[in-house]
C-alpha cells in the first residue's frame, strides 16, 4: 500500500521546519499517525537539500533506544548524532517522555541551533513541566486519525474503489487509524483496532500512578465511550454510578477524567456563551478520537448512536481542520458548534436526517435566534437543501466531509 502523505498537517507545520526557537509538539491518540508525519517531514527535508547527517531521529520506544531513560545517557546519543558543523541542524525524538526531565534538554538543544520535534504520550507531553517550562516556546500540533476525505484519498493513491456511502459505513463502524486500511479483512481490522484502543488504554490512563480505583476508572471510560458526544459533568456521573450501586465524589471523577482527556482517546469541548461572549467551565461535552473507539471497542456494537458518532465525526473534522470548537449555550437553549478561526466564526447545528417539520424548526431555531453576522450552517444526512433566512445547510458528505461548503 501506498503510504498517505497528510498534506493537511505537512502545511500547518512546514512554516517552522527551520525554526529553531520553536520545540514542534506533535500530539493525538496512539497510532494517529504521528511518526508517520515525523518521516514524512525528514523526507521533504532531504527533498528540498537538507544534508541526511543534519538529520537526527530517535525512537525511544524502538529495541535499539528503548532502555535509554537516564537524561545524561539521552543528550550523549544526541551530541553523537548531532556533532558540531555549524549549521542548522534538525532533531526528531519519537516517545520522549521515556525520558525524566526531557523538558530541559529539548529547550537546551533548541538553545543551541537545533530545530526539535516531538511527539509522545500525550499523558505525559502536555503536562505538567513541558507546559510550565516551555510556555511560549513550543508549538503544539493536534494530529487526528484519518479523516474521511484522507480515507478517499488513500483509496484513490492505491488504486481502490471508493463508494462514499458504502465507505462512510465502514467509517462508522471502523474509524480512521492509518494502519487500520492496510487490512481487508473484517476480522484483522477489528482485531487491529482492539489491540491499539486496549493498548491506549493500558498505557496511557490505567498505569498512571493516579489510578487508586482501576475498577472506578473503567466504568468511566465506558460512559464516555458507550456515549460519545455527550454532555458530561462530574456529578451527573457521580449520580449514574451510584444508581449501578457505586459510591464516589465529583472530585475523583474529575481526576479520572481529565486524565482520560490527557489520553486523547476522549475530548473535552468546552462551552461558550454566545451572548454573555464567555467561556463556561461546567458542562462540557465529551467526544472520541475516532468513531472505532464506540463502534469496535471492547467489542462489536450492534446499536450505534448513529446521530452521536455523526455530531462526533463533524466536531473531529473541524479539529483536523485546524479549527477551535465549543458548544454553543444560549438562554433556553444550545447551538451545537461554535467554530472559530482567528477574527472568523460560524455557528452549526447537526443532525442525521431531519424527516419532519418539528426536526427541522429545532435544528434552525437555535440558529435564527442568534442575531450576529457570521455564517450559520445546519449539517445532515439529507440530500435535499433546504436554506432559510441565512442559514445554509449542508450535505454531510458531498458539502462538508469531502465537499468545500463550510467557510468562516
Amino acid at each position: 500500500m501506498k503510504e498517505l502523505v497528510r498534506e493537511r498537517y505537512l502545511s500547518k507545520i512546514r512554516p517552522f521546519y527551520h525554526d529553531d526557537g520553536m520545540i514542534k509538539v506533535m500530539t493525538g491518540v496512539r497510532r494517529c499517525g504521528k511518526s508517520t508525519i515525523m518521516s514524512q517531514i525528514m523526507n521533504e527535508l532531504i527533498t528540498e537539500g537538507v544534508e541526511p547527517s543534519s538529520i537526527v531521529y530517535l525512537d525511544l520506544d524502538s529495541k535499539r533506544y528503548r532502555r535509554i531513560k537516564e537524561l545524561d545517557k539521552l543528550e550523549q546519543i544526541i551530541d553523537e548524532l548531532v556533532g558540531d558543523s555549524g549549521a542548522l541542524s534538525y532533531l526528531f525524538i519519537d516517545e520522549v517522555q521515556n525520558v525524566n526531565g526531557f523538558e530541559s534538554l529539548v529547550n537546551a538543544y533548541r538553545n543551541d541551533g537545533v530545530s526539535v520535534f516531538i511527539t509522545g504520550s500525550n499523558s505525559y507531553l502536555l503536562s505538567g513541566d513541558l507546559v510550565t517550562k516551555l510556555t511560549g516556546r513550543y508549538i503544539e500540533f493536534r494530529i487526528m486519525t484519518f479523516s474521511f476525505s484522507e480515507v478517499r484519498e488513500f483509496h484513490m493513491i492505491n488504486d481502490l474503489p471508493f463508494d462514499r456511502h458504502s465507505e462512510f459505513n465502514n467509517y462508522l463502524k471502523y474509524g480512521g487509524y492509518p494502519k487500520m486500511f492496510e487490512y481487508t479483512n473484517i476480522e484483522e481490522k477489528l482485531l487491529y483496532l482492539r489491540s491499539v484502543i486496549a493498548e491506549t488504554i493500558g498505557k496511557d490512563i490505567l498505569q498512571s500512578r493516579k489510578v487508586r480505583n482501576r475498577a472506578l476508572l473503567n466504568k468511566v471510560l465506558n460512559y464516555l465511550i458507550s456515549s460519545p458526544a455527550i454532555e458530561v459533568s462530574s456529578p451527573s456521573i457521580v449520580r449514574y454510578l451510584r444508581s449501578d450501586g457505586i459510591k464516589t465524589l465529583p472530585n475523583t471523577i474529575n481526576g479520572y477524567l481529565e486524565l482520560i482527556f490527557s489520553s486523547k482517546v476522549a475530548i473535552k469541548c468546552e462551552r461558550y456563551d454566545i451572548h454573555g461572549k464567555k467561556s463556561l467551565k461546567t458542562l462540557y461535552k465529551s467526544y472520541l478520537a475516532d468513531p472505532s473507539i464506540h463502534s469496535s471497542y471492547p467489542s462489536s456494537r450492534n446499536n450505534l448512536m448513529i446521530g452521536h458518532l455523526i455530531e462526533n465525526i463533524v466536531f473531529n473534522e473541524f479539529l483536523s481542520r485546524g479549527y477551535d470548537v465549543s458548544v454553543g449555550k444560549l438562554s433556553g437553549g444550545e447551538i451545537d458548534f461554535v467554530v472559530s478561526h482567528g477574527d472568523r466564526t460560524a455557528y452549526v447545528q447537526v443532525a442525521y436526517l431531519m424527516p419532519n417539520d418539528e426536526t427541522i424548526k429545532r435544528e434552525f431555531e437555535p440558529l435564527l435566534r442568534i442575531r450576529s453576522g457570521f455564517p450559520k450552517y445546519v449539517i445532515s444526512m439529507d440530500p435535499v437543501k433546504m436554506d432559510r433566512d441565512g442559514v445554509r445547510m449542508l450535505n454531510l458528505l458531498d458539502d462538508f466531509l469531502l465537499g468545500d461548503g463550510f467557510t468562516l
